[in-house]
């Protein structure tokens, strides 16, 4: 294990989150796991990291914010990503991954090539997201920088 963090999950109550670490010849690297405070495991979120980075695995300071939603950042390799654990009824919601093994690609509630900027005034983050362009490769594309904000079920680009 790397980190834990007590939250209040909404539905749930108390809820202690672990950052873990698997053996070193595990597929992905690391796991998001959680256990309500009756015991139960909820479902846990498999992620990559490169142990050779520093911090491949860590909490966002602090972990929640005002909408309740908890951040984790994440590192495969070359950049930050940002994993957004959303309260549920039953645990939290499903990331999204785009391709099961692939964490370069992000997914829903994961944003690769992003960190998390806040909390802002309103008390949440927004997330800052970097895009790379392959035009006319992807080594030579512009980078494009896109504020998401949470709307109460996306993150969404804002104006």
């Amino acid at each position: 294990m790397l980190d834990h963090r007590d939250i209040r999950h909404p539905d749930l109550g108390p809820v202690r989150v672990f950052l873990v670490r698997r053996p070193a010849s595990d597929e992905p690297a690391g796991c998001v796991a959680a256990v309500t405070g009756s015991g139960r495991a909820l479902a846990p979120v498999e992620v990559d990291a490169n142990w050779s980075m520093k911090d491949p695995l860590r909490f966002a300071a602090p972990a929640t914010d005002s909408t309740k939603n908890l951040f984790v950042i994440y590192n495969p390799g070359r950049y930050d990503g940002v994993l957004v654990l959303v309260p549920t009824a039953d645990g939290f919601a499903d990331i999204g991954w785009r391709s099961p093994d692939e964490y370069y690609s992000g997914g829903r509630l994961a944003f690769y090539y992003a960190r998390p900027v806040g909390p802002g005034k309103d008390g949440e983050y927004a997330i800052v997201q970097y895009i790379k362009g392959c035009d006319p490769s992807c080594a030579e594309g512009a980078t494009a920088k896109v504020t998401l904000r949470w709307d109460g079920h996306d993150y969404l680009p804002t104006g």
